[in-house]
């Protein structure tokens, strides 16, 4: 097979590759055999388009009136899971740093077996696959969940990416959350990592902000909290904590069964929904508000800036065709992207597509068929990647008309 030869120095423990571009090591296998994983992307050519209108918001005077405007969102391609021999794992996570995306994957059911995908979005008609890992141990067949991931550029003159995962680890039994050094390329070159073991059974959520290191872990867990060194900071005992969001002013935590917001330290609200154990529910952050994907209980958004955080509106899970099963008509995730627009997963609902206003009113304006079970979300400004299952993820393109 033909390599492409990407430049990018390689460590010594390389010793222990098959090749420079596909690393086995004891417990991880890594491929940045460009031309082999590029085989995964399938382009769609702009196939399916979609235009999301905003109306105008009549009930101001003429003079007042904003203009309507509308977004273009075009399916551009999809990105088939990572395999291990007959395995497919499903996308769990999905996180967007600058101009790369870092996809987690786990396995349903026992089975421990998850993994990491780099994409280049740089360009936005193509977006690349860059590097991979199926994290599992030859061995013994044993393997690693991998429930979240977070990512951050290094400022220094080396280029070099830090990367965060959590989730679950077979060999301990426990939940975990480890650090990568990606190269100048952004790949993996390396199995040397630095591990933390949590609380729990699960890592859940991992966010990365201002040199500090937030994760949340499901039963018999919390919130974590590391510095960049990974050395523990604090910890604090919530139930089924299952995700974290951060920004200057706010630091949010979601718990599940049900749905609870915690502001450590501070206070503590039951919110509803969440109440499926093994189902994801997401938190983002919004300025002033929290965006939660509660499952059965649809969208909510509260203001946090009080001691009593105040329910301010709210967008109702899928309607459930005759028939069909309800928990597959839930809402899994959420991103927010510029503090205005909102992207929903539904399930087999379908994404969602919704706006914010400054006094946290949310109005749904459109709705995608994306023909696969919309599980989880992340977006930008040129790009939605939602996570479909087994299916792959699919890779939408926007642009702002």
């Amino acid at each position: 097979m033909f390599l492409i030869a990407i430049g990018c120095k390689k460590s010594d423990d390389q010793a222990v590759s098959k090749s420079s571009d596909n690393i086995v090591s004891k417990n991880m296998l890594i491929n940045n055999n460009l031309n082999a994983l590029n085989e995964r992307i399938s382009y769609t050519g702009n196939a399916n388009t979609y235009i999301i209108e905003d109306s105008v918001n009549e009930t101001l005077k003429s003079s007042e009136r904003t203009t309507a405007s509308s977004i273009t969102i075009q399916l551009i391609a999809v990105l088939a899971p990572p395999r291990y021999k007959e395995e497919v794992l499903q996308a769990s996570h999905i996180r967007i740093v600058d101009n790369y995306a870092y996809i987690g994957y786990n396995t349903q059911g026992p089975r421990y077996l998850g993994g990491v995908d780099i994409v280049d979005i740089n360009s936005p008609d193509h977006p690349k696959l860059i590097s991979s890992v199926v994290f599992i141990n030859q061995e013994t067949n044993k393997g690693k969940d991998v429930s979240s991931v977070d990512a951050k550029n290094s400022p220094d003159s080396k280029g070099n990416t830090s990367l965060w995962i959590t989730g679950a680890d077979e060999t301990s039994d426990s939940a975990f959350v480890e650090r990568y050094e990606l190269n100048s390329c952004h790949q993996f070159e390396s199995s040397q990592s630095v591990n933390f073991s949590l609380k729990g059974y699960v890592g859940t959520d991992v966010r990365y902000y201002n040199d500090k290191v937030y994760i949340t872990s499901g039963t018999d867990g919390g919130l974590t909290i590391l510095d960049d060194q990974m050395k523990e900071v604090s910890y604090l005992i919530l139930k089924n904590a299952r995700s974290v969001d951060i920004n200057k002013d706010y630091e949010i935590v979601l718990g599940g069964n049900p749905g609870h917001l915690y502001k450590p330290g501070f206070w503590d609200k039951e919110i509803g929904g969440a109440t499926d154990p093994e189902a994801k529910s997401m938190l983002r952050l919004s300025c002033k508000f929290a965006l939660v994907a509660l499952g059965e209980e649809g969208l909510k958004c509260y203001d946090i800036t009080s001691d009593k955080p105040e329910l301010m509106s709210a967008l109702p899970r899928p309607s459930v065709p005759e028939g069909k099963e309800p928990w597959d008509y839930v809402t899994n995730g959420v991103s927010v992207f510029d503090n205005k627009r909102v992207y929903i997963a539904n399930g087999a609902g379908g994404l969602d597509i919704a706006k914010i206003d400054n006094t946290g009113q949310l109005k749904r304006t459109g709705n995608i068929d994306l023909g696969a079970s919309a599980n989880f979300v992340e977006a930008n400004t040129n790009y939605i990647f939602v996570a479909t299952g087994t299916g792959g993820l699919e890779i939408l393109k926007v642009t702002e008309n």
